[in-house]
């Protein structure tokens, strides 16, 4: 994928490049969607787990510069782990990744409910995933920026990073739990 993009992917072409026999793969998977499926999943997964380890570090005193940090350290990570422009790119083009990236999302937001809930956020639950999902919006909107920049330009991640921050702020205000417990 990353050598004739994600189009020039087969099943043939993934038996040649591994050296296993093409009928030995379809043993394991019906097609080369189900290949980059599961590569794509396994990816995903790992992301997660360290965003999740990540988010366990961080305390109430000083959660920008801690949440700042875990947002850089992920990046970092799932770059390393190979989850790059050409995975994501195939998420675009086969329907079956579809749903991996929408729980995968959905995953990340309740990532956010729960670390919102620790720091002390006082809004309904339904709020604070709806938030998470936004938040994760904002790491296709750096994908979306290096694909038409044609660059891994870091002042994606930054922006990123001062987006969710001053989204999260709302949730964490002590205004706002007063504000809400006068509308009770």
């Amino acid at each position: 994928m990353r050598e004739q993009g994600v189009r020039a992917v087969t099943t043939n072409a993934v038996a040649a490049h591994s050296g296993i026999k093409v009928g030995s793969i379809y043993d394991y998977f019906p097609n080369k969607e189900a290949i980059i499926a599961e590569i794509y999943e396994e990816k995903l997964a790992q992301v997660r787990s360290f965003f999740e380890s990540g988010f366990e570090e961080i305390e109430a005193d000083d959660w920008q510069m801690q949440l700042a940090t875990v947002i850089r350290k992920t990046w970092a990570y799932q770059l390393s782990i190979g989850l790059d422009r050409t995975i994501v790119d195939a998420a675009y083009y086969y329907e079956a990744l579809f749903p991996i990236a929408q729980q995968h999302a959905r995953l990340i937001a309740s990532n956010y409910v729960r670390l919102l809930r620790r720091l002390g956020s006082c809004w309904a639950q339904e709020q604070l995933f709806d938030l998470g999902i936004s938040l994760y919006t904002l790491v296709n909107a750096n994908w979306s920026y290096w694909r038409l920049t044609g660059t891994d330009d870091e002042i994606a991640i930054e922006r990123q990073i001062v987006l969710t921050i001053m989204l999260i702020t709302p949730a964490l205000s002590a205004a706002e739990c007063r504000e809400s417990e006068l509308t009770v």
